[in-house]
């Protein structure tokens, strides 16, 4: 992956997304999203050594206590705000905590992905564009349009039909902030905290925007 021109900066957050190459369906199945989101877990630490496919090779002592060193947030390289998987692409709102954090993150994620995905699929090749986009949130107000515009994706993309629906698509982390619910890849804190931890609040505000979104991306495509 090539260098950054401009570095990431620990304690910053970044909207981090891609595409594939050809417009190819990626996130169609279940097996390559929960692949996908089991990895963006395991990858967030610092601290691993070993590849993910190689996890399974290990004895349950030495698993056990291989996944409670890299589980513990002080290892932690980034953290992951929200994140959404659409059929052809991803979104990722990334915390940055030690340098090169995302870059190592998002590369490890990634090189994983492709050869899970390849090897499944009797491919050869990348999947995504070898640069991904990424955009620094300068503000509060940033922050959480971004984390909407990520959440509304599903609807605004035509995948679902109604935005009432978005709480319950599986593939984002929408339902975690909706219900409350435990997801081990998610750190919600600085994101709840601007709504006062109120979650129907933050939803409110999610879905107030649902309809202009859409419309924008319309017209985008037209």
């Amino acid at each position: 992956m090539p260098s950054r021109i401009e570095p990431f900066i620990n304690n910053n957050i970044y909207h981090i997304y891609n595409k594939s190459i050809d417009d190819r369906i990626i996130f169609n199945k279940d097996c390559y999203c929960n692949y996908f989101l089991s990895i963006a877990q395991y990858y967030r630490s610092g601290s691993t050594r070993l590849g993910y496919s190689q996890l399974s090779k290990l004895n349950s002592a030495v698993l056990e206590s291989y996944l409670q060193k890299i589980n513990d947030r002080k290892t932690f390289q980034v953290q992951i705000l929200a994140y959404c998987l659409m059929p052809t692409h991803y979104h990722l709102l990334i915390k940055q905590i030690i340098n090169n954090g995302i870059s190592h993150y998002m590369a490890n994620i990634i090189n994983s992905f492709t050869r899970y995905f390849n090897l499944n699929t009797e491919r050869k090749g990348p999947i995504f564009f070898s640069d991904f986009k990424s955009v620094k949130i300068n503000s509060e107000v940033q922050f959480t349009h971004v984390s909407r515009y990520i959440h509304l994706n599903p609807y605004s993309a035509g995948y679902i039909k109604s935005y009432k629906d978005l709480k319950n698509y599986l593939w984002s982390s929408l339902k975690n902030y909706a219900y409350g619910t435990c997801n081990e890849i998610l750190s919600t804190k600085d994101l709840m905290m601007l709504f006062n931890n109120d979650r129907e609040r933050y939803i409110r505000f999610v879905l107030s925007n649902a309809e202009y979104q859409k419309t924008l991306n319309i017209t985008k495509n037209s």
